[in-house]
């Protein structure tokens, strides 16, 4: 003989079952989201940086073979624009990379916190 509270019990177990398979679904989905859009952000920005490093080697090899027309030794020119990129690299590296860095980490953290 079953008692008159099993039915009760019975069915708010398997509701309880029920919502945590439900919240455990929703989770997932939460995080393959925040994946992809961090992953499409990411995929982005390495396609934009890539192509402005193109343009900017073009630049660079453009403006050694100027400088190097200019002062009649090729080889000058490449090695004054190298030591431009230099000093630009330890400028930024110097200025600029603790701000980036944060920059990017704030970015992550926004696109990951969106679905909250």
């Amino acid at each position: 003989m079953e008692n008159s509270n099993d039915q009760p019990l019975k069915a708010l177990k398997t509701q309880l079952t029920e919502y945590i398979e439900l919240r455990t679904e929703h989770a997932r989905l939460g995080l393959v989201e925040s994946a992809a859009k961090v992953t499409a952000y990411l995929t982005s920005a390495v396609i934009i940086v890539l192509l402005i490093m193109i343009c900017l080697l073009s630049l660079v090899v453009a403006s050694s073979f100027f400088i190097g027309q200019c002062l009649h030794n090729y080889g000058l020119g490449f090695l004054i624009s190298a030591g431009i990129s230099l000093l630009v690299l330890l400028l930024f590296i110097w200025l600029f990379k603790k701000k980036a860095e944060n920059g990017i980490m704030n970015k992550i953290i926004q696109l990951t916190n969106e679905q909250q």
